[in-house]
């Protein structure tokens, strides 16, 4: 898949961008176009768009994301869809790429100053609607000048846009829910490996991608893996897969095209053939057999 972070840093020139450490601005304008996309990122992303219209498709949930909304996207793995419409012609957003430690480190800081008493236990969406403001809107606008600043912006003074931003979202009541997202990472050290696995076992990641979006090495996310679920992770991935599979061809009309994308795997062929092995039939005629026992 596409790690849309990593993608951006590698197209300067086509993305207008500002960074420090880890931190990404990012501030870019395109036609629209009719496009479907499968996308992951490691870091969360802040976004507020200024023109046009996106979808963000996750399981059986969907987000539209329209000009005058901003959203927090968690690091997660995501199908990403935009359809031209004459009212929707071009796309314009400014997004804020933030590590988990930034997230923390704005917490620690600014920790008596939020309201954190009676934090409801966090949503497992993977988007969260941002309240906009008079204030956060006019912030949003007066970053895009420092994208066209010469020389750039010092890095001192980028980190402190970001720590503004962050306060005032965190401030507001209303975003309570990115709030106790917040305050939910500040409790653990690490991403817990079976949040991140069961929020994107559906998607098509490769091993050392559910490693990066846990934030460990490699060996040492197959070592944690195998000690919690007792298993490697390329089985428990087959087996999730093949179960939400399973779940689809009884409890929805989408095509075996639609649930091969839908569950992760990486092809009609691949996806047919284990599916065969684990259940004795093809997906189709397991299908029809479902249908009619159901009929008689």
């Amino acid at each position: 898949m596409i790690n849309i972070y990593d993608f951006l840093i590698e197209h300067p020139n086509e993305f207008t961008q500002l960074a420090v450490k880890d931190l990404l601005f990012l501030y870019y304008k395109c036609p629209q176009v009719d496009k479907k996309v499968n996308l992951y990122t490691h870091y969360n992303k802040i976004a507020y768009v200024f023109k046009g219209k996106k979808t963000i498709h996750h399981r059986n949930k969907s987000w539209v994301l329209t000009g005058g909304k901003s959203f927090l996207l968690k690091k997660a793995a995501h199908k990403q869809e935009r359809a031209y419409e004459k009212e929707w012609a071009e796309w314009e957003v400014l997004c804020f790429y933030i590590p988990d430690s930034f997230f923390k480190q704005i917490f620690k800081e600014y920790r008596s100053q939020l309201l954190i008493k009676s934090i409801p236990s966090p949503s497992a969406d993977i988007v969260l609607e941002i309240n906009v403001t008079e204030t956060t809107r006019a912030f949003f606008y007066s970053i895009i000048p420092y994208f066209n600043q010469k020389p750039p912006p010092s890095e001192n003074l980028l980190e402190l846009k970001f720590k503004e931003l962050l306060f005032n979202i965190l401030s507001d009541p209303a975003n309570v829910g990115l709030l106790a997202y917040v305050n939910s990472m500040s409790e653990t050290h690490k991403p817990l490996l079976s949040e991140i696995m069961e929020a994107n076992y559906t998607f098509n990641l490769s091993i050392a991608e559910f490693a990066r979006l846990s934030h460990r090495s490699l060996a040492v996310f197959k070592r944690e893996f195998t000690h919690y679920y007792h298993t490697t992770p390329g089985k428990w991935l087959l087996q999730k897969r093949l179960e939400y599979a399973e779940h689809l061809l009884e409890a929805s009309n989408k095509n075996i095209n639609e649930i091969t994308d839908d569950c992760g795997f990486e092809s009609k062929t691949h996806f047919s053939r284990v599916f065969k092995e684990k259940f004795g039939l093809s997906p189709l005629l397991y299908r029809k057999k479902k249908s009619a026992s159901l009929t008689v």
